[in-house]
């Protein structure tokens, strides 16, 4: 890797750092750019350099985490080891989803997450059943990551990559598929 891409991606590595700090102390849309920088040690014009906006760096900060799952992410591996491994290593960074969450950006963890699965789309020999399999996992896996935040993180990888595994296989239980919908009527007149 050449020196400036290293420095690029260590000053941006230092902006969100310092963004995920801030964010300790107080709401996401109270922290300024100035705030940001004073605490990264970087001028306004390398911020800007870097980044457009503050969920840029919250973008940012998510993709290097799903970057270093890369690293031992074995696409041979079952989807039940796959999602205990990605929960244990998300596991790593409990503090900053958190706050990601609470803070009302949990929809750029949604937008990382696609990203991950986005490469496999341009495999022109991916059928359009698997080209669903993977959006249908990737927001399988949304959505249970928000639960599982809005829980704070309590239950172990394991217990849910389990129960994910009990999911799966019972995915093709025709009779659950003939059910209603989860509501009914009177219950969708009585959400506020």
């Amino acid at each position: 890797m050449k020196q400036k891409t290293i420095t690029t991606e260590m000053t941006k590595t230092y902006i969100a750092q310092s963004l995920i700090l801030l964010m300790q102390k107080k709401p996401y849309t109270d922290i300024s750019i100035g705030e940001i920088t004073a605490k990264a040690g970087v001028n306004r014009s390398t911020y800007y350099r870097n980044f457009s906006s503050k969920e840029d760096i919250v973008k940012f900060y998510i993709n290097k985490i799903h970057h270093e799952y890369r690293h031992i992410f074995n696409k041979n591996e079952p989807y039940k080891i796959h999602l205990e491994k990605l929960l244990t290593h998300f596991l790593k960074y409990k503090k900053e989803f958190i706050l990601i969450y609470k803070n009302g950006l949990a929809h750029l963890i949604l937008e990382t997450l696609n990203g991950f699965y986005k490469p496999l789309m341009k495999d022109k020999t991916i059928s359009l059943e698997e080209q669903v399999k993977f959006w249908w996992y990737t927001g399988a896996i949304y959505n249970s990551f928000l639960w599982w935040i809005s829980n704070e993180m309590w239950e172990t990888p394991k217990e849910l990559s389990d129960i994910f595994e009990v999911i799966l296989s019972n995915i093709c239980d025709y009779e659950f598929l003939k059910q209603p919908f989860l509501v009914t009527d009177e219950q969708l007149l009585n959400i506020e």
